[in-house]
């Protein structure tokens, strides 16, 4: 029992540091249909239907500075909710609408997380940054 407890433990440190280090991409939902990818970089795209649940990834900056983001979506049915929130989980951005543009000042190797919720949610949506 010893050994197995201590593999479970192992490999679940082994996915929490995949996580935070942006490699890993946490989902707890249910869908119809979910297509799409959300990139190390923040960028993403994303089509679904009858989608229910959230979506984290954690985004890492090489470089501090100020970057230009942009949230772009066509939903026909239900909310899709995008946050991007700070190492402390604090809110820095938090978008609903249509298209959303901010401009967010990050700091460099600092962790930020993206999450997407959605709520009976069918349509797209897309994330650019520059």
């Amino acid at each position: 029992m010893g050994w197995g407890l201590l593999f479970v433990s192992g490999l679940c440190l082994g996915f929490y540091l995949l996580y935070i280090n942006g490699l890993l991409i946490l989902s707890t939902k249910a869908a119809v249909i979910f297509a799409g990818y959300i990139r190390k970089n923040g960028e993403a795209a994303l089509q679904f239907a009858g989608c229910n649940g959230q979506v984290k990834r954690v985004l890492r900056f090489h470089k501090a500075g100020n970057y230009e983001f942009a949230y772009r979506s066509e939903i026909s049915e239900g909310t899709v909710t995008l946050q991007i929130l700070d190492e402390k989980r604090r809110e820095l951005i938090s978008c609903m609408g249509m298209n959303y543009a901010a401009k967010l000042e990050v700091e460099e190797k600092k962790r930020y997380y993206m999450v997407f919720r959605f709520i009976n949610a069918t349509g797209k949506c897309s994330v650019m940054w520059n």
